[in-house]
């Protein structure tokens, strides 16, 4: 066998390779992890984020199979037609993500407009929007990256040891001073995923939208809470730090989020330069969930004196959120102590003073359905709550990790103008 035919056999496999590897992640864009679940939690974070490079694949693949057998365009022509048609429509099935992206900017568009009036672009004054995307999606941002300006970040601060445990936060922060940039200094708390049992902050928890946010002139804090030890999740995040686990439950997690909010306004927004007259919690997963509760709950009688009082609210930002804990994971379960299990349930915690809340959401999400997000903003809207639910088609859990993709710039290009109009 010369080589010329052994390079032949090696790219006719490799192609038909990728076009399977596009007919699987066809299966995760429609149905996420729902069903097959193992390894596939992780995969369904990635798919819909790399649809264009997934079509640029199969495509290659499709047009190096058509030249493999290029003779039997004339000698078995229905066989070469198959071959393309097959290549072409796992290509085009793999764009659904890219193709929806109107759809999603529309619905974002309604949900704004119903949240803050018809006129709410108009609300941002020009020399704001100059700092903004300037479009909620952007072909060539997608490949070249989204413009950044420059930040500075501190690590690794500790502000929390006892109970076994030591807990740390990373801040990102202006360069320039924040009273020229459109956080003014507003505070985001930013809590990571992982199940309430694994994860932390850093490259887990979406340092890429921390970065762009402090280069808005917002200081982000990324925080680790206390993990539950005894809760073994399928799916566990990597790189989970040995010091930060410990016999908790969620009650606790939230403890040491309401720690970090007295340290934040004793000490912390001074020293970084934070707004305590405006602040944010956002959350991705676990993380989306704990940040719900401790928005709503501030105001809330069966959390009084969990968090700081000197701190301001002024907007909760859940991505792919779970509409309440899990009762195996709280002290007693519904059934022995309701009151508990609504006061880890943002809909039971709800009511007309609590902040607006922007929602993001896939429709494939294998671990959050979209259903249940649905109905909870359902939920929150009747007791009063001001909500903006943005919808990702085919999107699964975690899709925001690529902040250049087309999911990741239609999320900043509506956050940004939501924490501006909140703040």
């Amino acid at each position: 066998m010369n080589k010329k035919t052994i390079v032949k056999i090696a790219a006719g496999g490799l192609s038909c390779l990728f076009l399977l590897w596009g007919v699987l992640w066809i299966y995760l864009l429609f149905e996420g992890s729902r069903r097959l679940r193992g390894i596939t939690i992780f995969i369904e974070e990635f798919v819909a984020q790399s649809s264009a490079l997934m079509v640029a694949a199969c495509v290659s693949a499709t047009v190096i199979l058509l030249k493999l057998i290029a003779k039997k365009r004339v000698t078995h022509p229905r066989q070469y037609l198959a071959v393309a048609i097959i290549g072409f429509l796992i290509a085009g099935l793999n764009s659904l993500s890219l193709l929806t992206t109107p759809y999603t900017i529309i619905t974002a568009n309604t949900e704004f407009n119903e949240a803050f009036g018809n006129d709410w672009e108009e609300q941002i004054p020009t020399e704001v929007r100059e700092y903004f995307l300037p479009l909620p999606y952007n072909i060539p941002s997608h490949f070249l990256s989204v413009p950044r300006q420059d930040f500075k970040v501190e690590k690794d601060v500790l502000f929390y040891s006892g109970e076994g445990i030591k807990l740390h936060f990373d801040v990102y922060m202006p360069t320039r001073p924040s009273s020229e940039l459109p956080g003014k200094g507003s505070i985001i708390i930013n809590l990571h995923p992982g199940a309430w049992s694994s994860g932390g902050k850093g490259t887990w928890n979406m340092i890429s939208t921390s970065q762009y946010l402090a280069c808005q002139g917002y200081v982000v804090f990324d925080i680790e809470y206390g993990l539950i030890e005894w809760f073994k999740y399928v799916a566990p995040a990597p790189e989970t730090p040995d010091y930060v686990y410990g016999n908790f439950t969620i009650e606790d997690q939230v403890r040491h989020i309401g720690i970090f909010t007295k340290k934040l306004a004793n000490e912390y927004a001074s020293r970084y330069g934070g707004n305590l007259n405006s602040v944010y919690f956002m959350g991705r997963s676990a993380g989306a969930h704990l940040a719900g509760v401790c928005g709503l709950g501030i105001n809330n009688k069966y959390h009084a004196g969990t968090f700081s009082s000197r701190i301001t609210v002024k907007g909760i930002i859940p991505l792919y959120c779970p509409p309440a804990a899990p009762d195996s994971l709280l002290e007693e379960t519904r059934e022995e102590n309701e009151e508990r299990y609504n006061a880890y349930s943002l809909a039971g915690l709800a009511d007309k003073n609590d902040p607006p809340i922007i929602f993001f959401q896939g429709t494939s999400d294998g671990q959050v359905k979209i259903e249940w997000v649905q109905e909870m903003e359902i939920e929150l809207e009747a007791a009063g709550v001001t909500c903006c639910l943005l919808v990702f088609p085919f999107a699964g859990h975690a899709n925001d990790f690529v902040l250049d993709s087309n999911i990741g710039q239609v999320w900043i290009y509506y956050l940004e103008r939501f924490l501006y109009l909140t703040q």
